[in-house]
């Protein structure tokens, strides 16, 4: 008599070698979809690599490029503006609701695109968590704004350990990792009419201008989240400042722009490797 065959186990060298494969077909699934997952997730997080220059307003953007891990929702944050533990918030690809409180049986008091004027992914910088909630400085006029958004409908990243500060009276740039200077910089501002607007604002669009070097704005340019207080458009946009390169470094150390900070183009490469979200702190 042949012995019973235990359930589930296969009865022949066919279905032995049917089940293999279909386990090898169920690994190569998981792993697309893994790498798929992953993809989308850098995306979220990651830099923005956009051409094309102009005035002292922040350029417009054109390719995208991503270089930043993924990350996940985390613990709670809570801290003071300008001081620790911001985090970045990047949506998931869907307009963002923002709430003057967090409570979901209120009415948004806006709704932000999914992506910036520069067609790239809509992010937050978040200093306090509550819940499911985040507590977010927001991209828009006034500066300064906060709002509450869903944690569900972003990407939330690690602490953010670099910040920026740029002094407008001493006319300089200032790195920081964790409260620790990591270097400093001559940097040119606003003038008496077009000032510098101080506050905390983050890097929303970091555009690449290697391929145009000549213009305005050097090599490379951070658009951030803060607007002009004088100028309600330029070029044709919403007088964002940004920080950037220069033609012109004879201009470095002067109070010269529209609103935007100039620093050399070394020093704004430099800058360029900081994430996406970094908080910059003018004063």
């Amino acid at each position: 008599m042949t012995a019973p065959t235990p359930e589930g186990t296969p009865t022949s060298r066919t279905e032995m070698r049917a089940q293999s494969r279909a386990r090898r077909r169920t690994r190569r699934t998981r792993i697309v979809v893994g790498v798929a997952v992953l993809m989308v997730l850098a995306l979220a997080g990651g830099f923005f690599v956009a051409t094309q220059g102009g005035g002292s307003g922040t350029p417009a953007a054109k390719s995208v490029a991503t270089t930043r891990p993924p990350s996940s929702n985390a613990s709670d944050v809570t801290s003071p503006l300008g001081v620790a533990a911001f985090r970045s918030a990047v949506t998931k690809g869907d307009d963002i609701a923002v709430y003057a409180t967090p409570d979901e049986s209120t009415k948004p008091t806006a709704t932000l695109s999914k992506q910036t004027n520069y067609q790239l992914p809509r992010s937050f910088l978040v200093f306090e968590q509550n819940g499911d909630w985040l507590h977010v400085l927001l991209p828009t006029r006034p500066n300064n704004s906060t709002g509450w958004i869903k944690a569900d409908d972003v990407y939330l990243g690690q602490p953010l350990q670099y910040q920026v500060k740029i002094t407008i009276a001493e006319h300089k740039l200032t790195v920081l990792k964790n409260g620790a200077v990591v270097f400093d910089a001559p940097a040119a501002v606003g003038t008496s009419d077009d000032p510098t607007p101080t506050g905390t604002f983050f890097y929303t669009d970091p555009l690449d201008l290697a391929n145009d070097p000549g213009t305005a704005y050097g090599v490379y340019a951070i658009g951030l989240s803060g607007h002009s207080n004088a100028l309600s458009e330029f070029a044709g946009g919403d007088a964002e400042i940004a920080i950037h390169g220069t033609n012109d470094p004879s201009s470095i150390g002067k109070s010269v722009s529209h609103g935007c900070v100039r620093v050399d183009n070394d020093v704004i490469l430099k800058l360029a490797a900081l994430p996406l979200d970094t908080p910059v702190i003018i004063s």
